[in-house]
């Protein structure tokens, strides 16, 4: 199916363009308004809902911010953030996307956090931060999203003070191998329009490009639609819809990428560990049928001991983990 990029690249002659501007300056909500507490109560009788606390946990756990001062890099909608922000002293949110900005300090008003300050920059250039700024650096799946992911862990460093760490949750593209190199996904935007992304994933060479179709129609039209629906006829078919075509590459380091990175960056110390999201989502399997927990405060008893240990436990590098970087 090579065919059909080659095909689009010859009929509208996509630019490439940042992700803030590819996707995310187009979004309402980047998580589709499905945040557990964020946007939603929490459920204890949802899986993810676990996970979600748990991964909460885990960024709280390995980055040693409590009572600190944290950096989110990349917040979204204002995930983990606003979630860390009851205990932490003080976190910032920093975004490419001034639409994210505004969502994040929207979602952080309507909630009542106070400690919370989301700020914009141009993505790829210097993080608006003196050196040595920050006690903890939170990152999730937002590394690779940025234009050079290897200056951007370089800037991570610079702004995080001497002990202080990082901790790493990223989309490492082994996971897409057998059948889910080339990919759609249809994202809603505002205005009722939609866009078609057509993923292009390189897996050994660690990158991937995207195409972003903008059609004047809305997500649903699209409901039944899989990636070798796309062709030229098709796409001929609802032409007169298109109102913008554009493409993105994003480098995806896997796990020993990464730890090549942060080590030659100046890290003391880099440690690929397991997931307290994971960990979490295992607990869930064990106790839905034997403990009543559907509570925030009752799950989070449950969690808290086993996601600690978790995340501190090595992981082999070839899993992709998540990864803990001390200054």
């Amino acid at each position: 199916m090579d065919d059909i990029f080659a095909w689009i690249e010859a009929e509208f002659k996509p630019q490439f363009c940042t992700s803030d501007m590819f996707i995310y300056e187009d979004m309402e909500s980047q998580s589709g308004f499905s945040l557990p507490v964020i946007y939603q109560p929490f459920d204890g009788t949802k899986r993810w809902h676990w996970s979600d606390r748990g991964c909460m946990w885990d960024f709280l756990y390995t980055t040693n911010a409590e009572g600190k001062k944290l950096l989110d890099f990349g917040p979204g909608d204002g995930w983990p953030s606003l979630l860390l922000a009851p205990f932490v002293k003080e976190v910032v949110g920093l975004d490419a996307s001034p639409k994210r900005v505004e969502t994040c300090s929207a979602n952080a008003k309507r909630l009542g956090i106070k400690n919370a300050e989301f700020r914009y920059y141009p993505a790829g250039e210097r993080l608006p931060f003196d050196d040595n700024s920050f006690d903890a650096i939170t990152a999730a799946s937002s590394v690779e999203q940025s234009p050079d992911p290897k200056q951007t862990l370089n800037e991570l460093y610079r702004v995080l003070k001497p002990g202080g760490r990082l901790r790493i949750f990223y989309e490492s593209l082994n996971s897409y191998k057998g059948g889910y190199e080339k990919e759609l996904w249809v994202a809603g935007l505002k205005d009722g329009n939609s866009r078609l992304i057509l993923f292009d994933r390189r897996i050994e060479e660690e990158y991937a490009i995207q195409y972003g179709i903008t059609v004047s129609m809305p997500k649903k039209a699209f409901t039944d639609l899989s990636f070798v629906d796309i062709s030229p006829e098709f796409l001929n078919e609802i032409k007169s819809q298109i109102t913008d075509v554009s493409k993105l590459k994003t480098v995806h380091p896997s796990g020993k990428t990464y730890l090549e990175w942060l080590q030659g960056i100046g890290f003391t110390e880099v440690r690929p560990t397991y997931s307290g999201g994971l960990a979490a989502a295992k607990l869930f399997d064990c106790y839905r049928t034997s403990v009543e927990a559907s509570d925030v405060a009752a799950v989070d008893a449950l969690i808290k001991p086993t996601v600690r240990v978790a995340s501190q436990f090595v992981a082999p590098i070839e899993f992709d983990p998540m990864i803990t970087a001390i200054k």
